[in-house]
Parts: structure tokens; C-alpha cells; sequence
């Protein structure tokens, strides 16, 4: 006789999450809308609402049908597909204004980094959970390597692939959230302190002795940016343009907007209005208030997923909540930090909100699974 297996059903989730997610993912329509009424077509908008149907079903199918405890052993074959996928993109994707990032699938493109570091949390939080004594005893940065040298190799890979197509802003992002994960996991602040340095030594040599494009960025920067108080700010090149153009529509916004029709940034003055400088539009025309709403909901979401995190006994579903909800937000920070010119200038997509299928489709299947791990159950 067969022995009745007894399974179960999500009887709820998480609702503040996914509200927030509701909420970010309409923004970015009426932002989408907005930006393509006043340009020569609509196909980015009907594109974006492709893409966020797919993303949303996506979500939704992860939240429901996935069981992370059992999926567990796909973890590591995440990590290979990911490194297959960034090296068939150098081999054969698409170069598009200098940086090798996009695989073209018919009519989308589709850029592995993305799916490379949500492959990373998966693998990092499998193998923190299996070798979390030994992380937490390790007392010599040294010797993580050799106690971890399946999870140090295969991150230097994959990192180094993602930084091969120039593709800094990812390594950026990933790097700030995996090192969220170990801090999570409990390793050694002091060896977390080590890390932060040897990245700060190594960001500066790739400034210095890589492409010549990043420190014409950082001269910007330094020209823009209000850290730095001595500025000269008599002449302005197209080097200057996107951050100037950026700043201008922030500062017009004031506290309540222009509206959108009276929004100037749209009209081609910021080239990446769609994309990197989404946030500088909705500071112009939403103004102050409208600009943080977009940062109170993502840091509502942020901080909602961490809760989550926190409520499980489970340390491999606690790191892999918290390393999904990093990555969301650390990407956040990074966004809205060019936007302000807080950061150096460097390309990438606020979440939920800017056009990009790849990104939509990645941060939702991010939030299916921090949904997932929140949801309540019942047997039948």
C-alpha cells in the first residue's frame, strides 16, 4: 500500500512586502508612461508592462509552487549555469556603449549578471548553513579560503567574469551583499573590516590602472558632489552632462514637484531617463516628498524582509531572506546614490521601477522568495 504523503498549502504570506512590491511596481508604470508619452513611441512602456507580467507571474509561481528546503541541492548547479551564461555573453553577447552585458534571446535581452547574483546568495546562504561552526571559528581571513575553497572560487570566478564584461555597478552590489550575508552568518567583524579594506585597495587599482572612463567619472564626480567643498564649476563638458542634467532635475522638483507637464528631464535632456536616472525624474516632477516615498517603501520592504529573516529557525532560509532583501536594497542605495551624485556615476536600474526586463524579472523572483519563506502553511 502507497503511504499518504501529507503536503501543504500557503494559507498567507508576508502583506507588507508584498504591498510595498504592489506599490514600487505601479510607481514605475506611471513613470513609464510618463517618460515614453513625450518621446517618438510607447513600445519601452508596452515592453515594460510585458516584462512586468512576466515578472509579477514569476513572483507569484515562486511564492506558490517552489519549496526551498527541497530545491536546496540546485544551489551549486545555480552558480555553474550562472558562470555559463557570463561566459557565453563574452563570447557572444552584445557590446552596447563599450560594456559586454546583454545576451540577445530573440526580441529580449537578458543580462546573466543579474541572474549571477541571486545564484550567489543561493550558494552562499547553502553552504553558510552547512559550515556555520567553522565560519564562526575562523579567525584569520587567510584561511577562508582554504575552509570555504568551493565558495571562494566560485565567487572570484563569477565576479571576475561579471567585471570582464565591465559591468562594475553588479560586482558593486554583489559585493555589498554577500558580505551582508557572511556579516549575517556571523563571521568575525574584524575579518569583515579586512574585507571592506581589500575592496577599498582594489577599487581604487581598477580606478587607477583600469579603463580610463572610470576616472573621468570619479573627476565628475568629484566636480558634483558635495563631499568635496572646493569645486570649480566654471566649465562643463559632455563628460559632465548626465550627472549636471541629473542634479538640475532633482534641485527643480523643491518640495511637492513640477508635475508631469512640466517635467524637463524626459524630454532626451537625460539620455538614461528610463533606466539609470529614473529616480531623478520622479525627484522633478514628484518632487521631495514623491522621492521619498520611493525610499520609505523600499526601506519598509527592506526592513519588513529582514523581520522575516529574523523569525526563522532555519539559518539557511534566515541568510537567504536577508540576502534577497540586500540585494534589493543595496542596489537601492546605489541607484538613488548616483542619481544625487552621493557616488561616483555607474550604470544600473532602480528596482521595480526603471525600464529593464532582466532586473523587473530577478528583484521579483527575489521578493517570491522572501514571500516564501514568510508564508504560513497548512497540512492536508
Amino acid at each position: 500500500m502507497k503511504k499518504n504523503k501529507l503536503s501543504t498549502y500557503i494559507i498567507d504570506f508576508d502583506r507588507v512586502i508584498f504591498y510595498c512590491y504592489l506599490a514600487l511596481c505601479l510607481i514605475g508604470v506611471l513613470v513609464m508612461v510618463d517618460i515614453t508619452s513625450v518621446q517618438s513611441s510607447m513600445s519601452y512602456f508596452y515592453r515594460h508592462i510585458i516584462f512586468l507580467g512576466i515578472s509579477f507571474s514569476a513572483m507569484l509561481v515562486v511564492l506558490y509552487f517552489f519549496n526551498l528546503e527541497k530545491l536546496r541541492f540546485t544551489n551549486t548547479i545555480l552558480v555553474y549555469i550562472a558562470i555559463a551564461m557570463l561566459v557565453w555573453v563574452l563570447v557572444k553577447g552584445a557590446t552596447i556603449k563599450g560594456a559586454t552585458r546583454q545576451l540577445r534571446l530573440g526580441p529580449i535581452n537578458f543580462q546573466p549578471s543579474f541572474f549571477a547574483r541571486i545564484a550567489l546568495i543561493f550558494f552562499f546562504a547553502n553552504v553558510l548553513d552547512k559550515k556555520n561552526e567553522l565560519l564562526r571559528a575562523t579567525k584569520n581571513i587567510f584561511r577562508l579560503p582554504l575552509n570555504f575553497p568551493a565558495l571562494s572560487l566560485l565567487t572570484v570566478v563569477t565576479l571576475g567574469l561579471i567585471y570582464a564584461g565591465k559591468h562594475l555597478s553588479a560586482i558593486i552590489i554583489s559585493g555589498m551583499t554577500l558580505l551582508g550575508i557572511l556579516f549575517y552568518a556571523g563571521i568575525r567583524k574584524r575579518i569583515v573590516f579586512i574585507i571592506i579594506i581589500l575592496s577599498l585597495l582594489a577599487g581604487v587599482l581598477i580606478l587607477t590602472q583600469g579603463d580610463s572612463f572610470r576616472m573621468r567619472r570619479m573627476t565628475t564626480f568629484k566636480k558634483y558632489s558635495l563631499f568635496f567643498p572646493e569645486r570649480d564649476l566654471s566649465y562643463s563638458d559632455n563628460a559632465d552632462y548626465q550627472v549636471r542634467e541629473s542634479l538640475t532635475a532633482l534641485t527643480s522638483g523643491g518640495l511637492w514637484g513640477t508635475g508631469m507637464a512640466r517635467g524637463r528631464a524626459k524630454h532626451y535632456y537625460l539620455p538614461e531617463a528610463r533606466t539609470d536616472y529614473v529616480y531623478s525624474i520622479i525627484g522633478e516632477e514628484a518632487g521631495y516628498f514623491g522621492a521619498m516615498l520611493v525610499i520609505i517603501l523600499h526601506s519598509i520592504l527592506f526592513f519588513a524582509s529582514l523581520k522575516v529573516a529574523e523569525r526563522q529557525e532555519s539559518l539557511y532560509l534566515k541568510l537567504l531572506a536577508a540576502g534577497m532583501a540586500l540585494n534589493i536594497y543595496c542596489n537601492v542605495l546605489v541607484n538613488t546614490g548616483v542619481a544625487m551624485s552621493i557616488i561616483p556615476s555607474t550604470g544600473n536600474t532602480l528596482p521595480f521601477i526603471s525600464y529593464g526586463g532582466s532586473a523587473l524579472l530577478m528583484d521579483s523572483i527575489a521578493v517570491g522568495v522572501i514571500l516564501n519563506i514568510s508564508a504560513r502553511r497548512r497540512k492536508v
